[in-house]
């Protein structure tokens, strides 16, 4: 991101501000120190995250304020406000530092001339440290690319603009970048399709985003109307440190080698010699979104009755969306937060396609799931009765498609993110 750093008057404004730490250096103490950190913006943790609350000056053209920092239908929404005698923008936060991983977010950016959408991580003057940043943003002028971009201790210029193919304000997708010792691979819907290997950033920083109207960068952004009252969507975001072996700490971020690592939040599956399993908080509700079509499992109608169909439809934070991940032995439990009862193959059988609905727990193998890392921090859940993979029939996209168990056949429709959906 082009940056102007206000250095000492920034930092004595957000000392006293209270909107960040303490100036001071990013260490193991105010690093964190997990393997996922999920954000679901389904309200403002304050405890986590910051609204920022302050101007930036110069090309920013806005003033960050609280007051545009929302949440509602599960989504956080950044908006451009204001007018000609001062415009504000959306900026929000974590209070913790990030060092290497896999960065994600699920978003949907403002289309409009002369603004920015963003999602990034960085670290700065303010923080006690050099400027290292790392850039995903949308500007709003051509919404059917998205420029990548990063820097290092102030040293720019990288910037790389992709063309997604797609309008990216018209529907949410997801974007990332996994940050390793030596380089960056971004992401656009778990494919790879840019690696950056000079000079790469190396201090942990902020997870952030935000939007904000330009002035004085026509060039780069084209001429902003003054449009105001436009908003950034973003569904969730997620961070994964490196797979034990393959990175640091977020202190120190030192690894062992330049090969970019995989990021798995929970280990792999024992056929590959790591023998632990995937790990689920029992008394939080997951939502589990198809990495294919970025739908949710959901409960046809949220009915209560044993064989009540299983489905994916876009996800409303509804009870019939959420689920419990039960530990059984070496296998979980799947339990609809609606109704109680829990993912069961029908009749257990074997065969690809039969039919996936709920029904009563009654210990049947056909209700126990083996849960795999996979990549892009996915996961396959793979039925204990039959092997094979909880799958979207036919590959479709649309709600209200049939879920399934299938062979394992690599595809994106047998993959899954899992996340605290709160």
């Amino acid at each position: 991101m082009k940056r102007k750093v206000l250095s000492m008057v920034l930092a004595s404004f957000l000392t006293l501000s209270g909107c960040f730490l303490n100036v001071g250096n990013v260490n193991a103490a105010n690093a964190w120190t997990g393997t996922h950190f999920g954000m679901d913006f389904d309200y403002h943790d304050s405890g986590k995250y910051e609204m920022s609350s302050w101007s930036n000056g110069g090309m920013f053209n806005c003033t960050w304020s609280p007051n545009n920092v929302g949440f509602e239908n599960g989504k956080m929404k950044l908006t451009i406000g204001g007018n000609w005698g001062g415009f504000t923008g959306g900026e929000y936060r974590t209070r913790d530092y990030f060092g290497y991983g896999m960065y994600q977010v699920n978003m949907k950016p403002i289309k409009n001339s002369g603004v920015v959408s963003s999602f990034f991580t960085y670290t700065g003057e303010s923080d006690g440290t050099k400027w290292d940043e790392i850039d995903i943003e949308f500007l709003g002028y051509d919404t059917t690319k998205v420029q990548f971009n990063y820097y290092t201790n102030g040293q720019g210029n990288h910037e790389y603009l992709y063309n997604l193919g797609f309008d990216a304000s018209q529907s949410f997708h997801t974007y990332g970048f996994n940050w390793y010792n030596g380089g960056i691979t971004w992401y656009v819907d778990g494919k790879a399709v840019y690696t950056a290997t000079s000079n790469i950033p190396d201090t942990p920083g902020k997870i952030m985003m935000n939007v904000w109207p330009g002035t004085g960068v026509d060039n780069w952004l084209k001429p902003y109307d003054g449009r105001t009252n436009i908003s950034a969507y973003y569904d969730w975001a997620s961070y994964d440190a490196p797979v034990s072996g393959s990175g640091s700490s977020q202190s120190s971020n030192n690894q062992s080698s330049n090969n970019q690592p995989s990021y798995n939040p929970a280990p792999q599956n024992p056929s590959t010699g790591n023998t632990s399993s995937a790990m689920f908080d029992s008394s939080k509700a997951y939502k589990i979104i198809n990495y294919g079509s970025t739908h949710s499992l959901d409960v046809q109608g949220n009915r209560n009755a044993n064989g009540t169909n299983v489905l994916q439809y876009p996800f409303r934070g509804n009870a019939n969306q959420k689920w419990y991940f039960v530990k059984e032995g070496d296998y979980y439990i799947i339990k609809s937060a609606s109704t109680g009862k829990v993912l069961t193959v029908d009749n257990s059988a074997t065969w690809d396609g039969a039919n996936v609905n709920q029904w009563d727990y009654y210990g049947g193998n056909n209700q126990k799931w083996e849960i795999y890392p996979a990549e892009n921090n996915t996961y396959k859940i793979i039925n204990h009765n039959s092997g094979k993979c909880l799958n979207i029939a036919y590959g479709s996209n649309d709600a209200n498609a049939n879920v399934e168990q299938y062979k394992d056949a690599g595809s994106n429709y047998e993959r899954w993110w899992i996340d605290v959906a709160n």
